[in-house]
């Protein structure tokens, strides 16, 4: 999910290849891995930093809060076992995790001399002033990460002869972790209707030309659910298997399925838009290897639908100390409801 700080030291780290489905993974850590990232995107115009920016942004951090923006997670472990909180003793993670999201107009372009770099499909009309002796509007149209389809419309100020730098999305973010089938590259690339075949540096498709207002650039990137597998090294993951879809990792939840079962090596699986789910959601679906079925909703979209359980801080949370609201009315230990022995939302399931 790009969370960070497996938290055998609270907010740092423990031995090589602890990686534990409890981990800390605080949501200030995140923001700060967001940043470095972008800073060192700046530096080298690499796009794989860009690519651990993206997988962090859309699970990691919008994990971090509800769909209704009130509550928020101060940590961010893979299995969920209690729901956000509206407040935390320390509040970092308040200021921090909105502050970050305010950031996307900033991270979507980058500029360079003589050229454009487009680092996030998202729909937006933004304008780079300055970016190649002229002021740049760049206007994208696309449901990115629901599916791979964008269209940028480039309106330079004044006629331009720049590059544009497209990055290619790499889902193979670290060497630990194998996603199958392989994704990457581009399914099509047009200017203004006609095929071009971009040069390829450091993960980005560029295309060098004269840029007038209006040009019209349409691409497809590839998009397929993915099963994920990590290394034997990491024992908290043996024998088990994550999906993904795109920039998104996916969780399995209990309001929808027991989540104990084991996958199905040879069920397919599917994406589904639905619209009465969530906010609106691709869900990815298949079978267990019992032939039940299976539903996957993506991993910032857990526990929205789970109010009974305990807050992760709160006065009917398991560690009251966390909590420091200005109504607060303190629940005696004895009549606080116990933490679930079992998580009721998991990104890795056992493999069938």
């Amino acid at each position: 999910t790009g969370g960070i700080g497996s938290g055998e030291t609270a907010e740092g780290f423990g031995p090589n290849y602890s990686l534990r489905n409890n981990a800390y993974c605080e949501s200030c850590s995140t923001c700060g891995m967001i940043f470095f990232h972008w800073k060192m995107n700046l530096a080298y115009h690499d796009a794989r930093y860009i690519d651990n920016l993206e997988e962090a942004l859309y699970n990691a951090l919008l994990g971090s809060v509800d769909l209704e923006g009130k509550n928020f997670y101060y940590t961010n472990p893979l299995d969920a076992r209690s729901k956000r909180s509206s407040w935390h003793v320390c509040p970092c993670c308040v200021g921090n995790i909105p502050r970050t999201l305010l950031m996307m107009p900033t991270w979507t372009y980058a500029k360079a001399p003589g050229g454009v770099y487009v680092n996030m499909y998202i729909g937006s009309t933004i304008t780079l002033e300055d970016a190649v002796g002229t002021e740049v509007e760049m206007v994208q149209q696309t449901d990115y990460p629901w599916n791979g389809k964008v269209a940028i419309t480039v309106n330079p100020r004044a006629r331009r002869k720049f590059a544009i730098h497209l990055r290619l999305p790499n889902r193979t973010t670290s060497k630990l972790y194998t996603p199958e089938p392989a994704v990457s590259g581009l399914t099509s690339l047009a200017v203004n209707g006609k095929a071009v075949k971009p040069v390829i540096e450091k993960g980005y498709a560029v295309i060098t030309r004269e840029w007038k207002a209006g040009d019209k650039i349409e691409l497809e990137l590839p998009m397929t659910v993915q099963r994920v597998t990590a290394s034997e090294l990491i024992a908290a993951t043996r024998g088990k298997v994550a999906l993904r879809y795109g920039a998104l990792i996916y969780n399995v939840e209990n309001t929808d399925q027991d989540i104990t079962k084991p996958l199905s090596p040879a069920a397919p699986l599917a994406t589904e838009w639905r619209a009465d789910l969530l906010g609106g959601v691709t869900v990815i679906t298949g079978a267990y290897a019992d032939g039940s079925k299976l539903l996957a909703i993506p991993n910032y979209a857990r526990i929205n639908r789970s109010p009974s359980l305990p807050p992760e801080a709160g006065p009917n949370s398991g560690d009251v100390s966390l909590y420091a609201g200005p109504n607060a009315q303190r629940v005696p230990p004895g009549q606080r409801p116990p933490r679930p022995a079992s998580p009721s939302s998991i990104t890795w399931i056992q493999k069938g």
